[in-house]
C-alpha cells in the first residue's frame, strides 16, 4: 500500500542554480561493507558509487546544476542516505550499515545542512509509516493531521540554527510542496483504504486549484512540485468521462503548457500513450510533441518503435499469430482458427470495463450464431483459476482462452496491447479488419462484421 504513497527523497529535494565548477567531489567509507551495490541518485541523476572492498570512495560528479539533494543506498535493502552537495566543493560522508537507523556522519562542504537532512530523513520516515492512517481519516481529521505534520517539519527546520537564510527560506518552500502533494493524494487514497468516497476540505481544494502547474524554476527545483505538475498531467487523462477520448485532454493541457523544461519532461511518458486504441489524429499529434521535446537516442528509437507498431498493425496486414490454452489446457492457435471471421475479446476477470461488455457480447454471439464468425474470448489473467471460474459463473460461450502474458513478454507488444479491454476483427484469410474494433456494446460492430461476413 505504502508504493502509493511514498515518493523516494532521491528524487524529491531541492535545486539552486549558480554558475561554478561543474563537479561535485563525493568521497567517504562505508562502514562494515559487505558489497552491497549502491547508487548516487537524485533527479534526473543516476550513477553507481565506486566503493573499494575496504569500503572507501572518491567519486567525482559531473552534473548540470549546482546544489541538489542526493541519496547514496539502495532503496532494495533499506538503505537511503540523503547528502546536500555543492558543485566545486568535497563533501565526505562515512555510513555505518550496522546501525539502525544507519548512521552518518559529513566532514567538508555544508556539515550543516547534511546533519539537518539526516534529522529530516528520520522525521520523513516516520509521516510515511503513519500515512494510511492519515489517508484514511474523514476529511476534518485529515486538515488537522496535515497540518501536525507540516508543524513538525518547520519546528525541525527552524531550530536548526546555523543553516543560512537562503536555505531556510528555500527548504520551507520544499515542505510546503511535499504538504500540497499529500493532500492531493487524499480523496484518491482514502477511496482506496477505506472505499468510501470522500473531497477535500474547501480550504484545501482551494489551496490546490491556485497552484500553477506551468512553474519553470520550481519544476527543477523542487521534486515535490514536479511530482504534482507530472499527478496534474496524468490526472488528465484518468477524468476522462466513458465516451471522451482521454488523450484530447491530455493534448489540450500540453498545449497550454509555456515551460520548455516541464514540455520536455512530460514528453517522454507520452511515447507510451501512441498506440493503435487512439484515433490516428491523437497519435499524430502525441508524435509530433515528442519527435519536438525528446533529442535523445533512447527517446528517438522508443518513439520509432512506436511508430513502427502502427504501421504493422495498419488494417489489411496479417494478423500476428497467437497460441493459448483452452479451459482443458490443449493449446489453440489462431492459425488454428482461419477460415472464418474472427472476433477476437482480449480481457481480464479484474477488469470491470472488461467485464462490463460481456452482455453485449453474449447478445452478439447470439445474433450472429449462425454466421461464418468465431467469437474468441483470450483472458490474460495471472489467477488462471479466476478464468476458469469465471467462464463456468458467467456461462461464457465461444472459444474462451487463457495466455499467461508473464511468460510471453511479447505477447502485449504483438499487439500493441496498452489496456484491455481491445477487440480485434480479423479476416477469414487472416488478415487486420481492425486491431482496435468497436465494443460489443458499440453500434458500429455490427456494421463492421456485416461488411466483412
Amino acid at each position: 500500500m505504502k508504493k502509493l504513497f511514498i515518493l523516494s527523497l532521491a528524487s524529491l529535494g531541492f535545486v539552486a542554480c549558480g554558475e561554478r565548477a561543474d563537479y561535485i567531489v563525493l568521497s567517504g567509507k562505508i562502514d562494515s561493507y559487505n558489497g552491497l551495490p549502491l547508487k548516487i541518485t537524485g533527479g534526473d541523476f543516476k550513477s553507481d558509487l565506486h566503493i573499494n572492498q575496504d569500503g572507501t570512495f572518491r567519486d567525482t560528479l559531473k552534473v548540470d546544476t549546482n546544489y541538489f539533494y542526493y541519496t547514496i543506498g539502495n532503496p532494495m535493502y533499506g538503505v537511503q542516505v540523503p547528502v546536500y552537495l555543492e558543485k566545486g566543493k568535497e563533501t565526505a560522508v562515512n555510513i555505518n550499515l550496522n546501525s539502525n537507523p544507519i548512521a552518518a556522519t559529513f566532514t567538508g562542504a555544508n556539515v550543516d545542512i547534511n546533519n539537518y537532512l539526516q534529522k529530516k530523513n528520520a522525521l520523513y520516515f516516520q509521516v510515511q509509516n503513519g500515512l494510511e492512517k492519515t489517508f484514511a481519516q474523514k476529511p476534518e481529521d485529515f486538515k488537522k493531521s496535515i497540518i501536525a505534520i507540516g508543524q513538525q517539519y518547520l519546528n525541525l527546520l527552524n531550530g536548526e540554527k546555523e543553516l543560512s537564510k537562503k536555505f531556510l527560506t528555500t527548504e520551507a518552500k520544499a515542505i510546503n510542496y511535499e504538504l500540497l502533494y499529500m493532500k492531493s493524494l487524499y480523496e484518491g487514497a482514502h477511496q482506496e483504504l477505506t472505499g468510501e468516497e470522500v473531497k477535500l476540505p474547501k480550504e484545501i481544494a482551494d489551496e490546490l486549484a491556485r497552484v500553477d502547474y506551468d512553474l519553470s524554476q520550481d519544476f527543477d527545483i523542487y521534486g515535490y512540485y514536479k511530482a504534482l505538475v507530472i499527478s496534474k498531467f496524468y490526472e488528465k487523462y484518468q477524468s476522462a468521462k466513458e465516451n471522451e477520448n482521454p488523450w484530447d485532454k491530455v493534448i489540450k493541457h500540453f498545449d497550454t503548457l509555456k515551460s520548455e523544461n516541464i514540455k520536455k519532461s512530460l514528453s517522454r511518458s507520452l511515447i507510451s500513450g501512441i498506440s493503435v486504441a487512439n484515433t490516428p489524429e491523437n497519435n499524430k499529434k502525441l508524435a509530433e510533441i515528442v519527435k519536438a521535446n525528446v533529442k535523445d537516442a533512447e527517446g528517438v528509437a522508443e518513439i520509432n518503435k512506436r511508430l513502427a507498431n502502427l504501421e504493422r498493425l495498419k488494417d489489411g496486414n496479417p494478423f500476428p499469430a497467437f497460441e493459448a490454452q483452452d479451459i482443458q489446457g490443449n493449446t489453440v492457435s489462431s492459425e488454428s482458427l482461419k477460415g472464418k471471421l474472427l472476433y477476437i475479446d482480449i480481457w481480464a476477470t479484474w477488469c470491470l470495463p472488461c467485464r462490463k461488455e460481456i452482455p453485449a457480447l453474449k447478445a452478439l454471439q447470439e445474433e450472429y450464431k449462425d454466421k461464418d464468425i468465431t467469437f474468441v474470448s483470450l483472458s490474460v489473467d495471472d489467477d488462471k483459476e479466476a478464468w476458469k471460474n469465471a467462464v463456468t459463473t458467467e456461462k461464457l460461450t465461444g472459444v474462451q482462452l487463457h495466455k499467461n502474458v508473464q511468460m510471453s513478454p511479447d505477447f502485449a507488444e504483438n499487439y500493441d496491447l496498452t489496456g484491455i479491454p481491445r477487440f480485434i476483427l480479423v479476416s477469414k484469410d487472416g488478415k487486420l479488419i481492425s486491431i482496435n474494433a468497436p465494443r460489443p456494446s458499440e453500434a458500429k460492430i455490427k456494421e463492421l462484421i456485416n461488411a466483412n461476413l
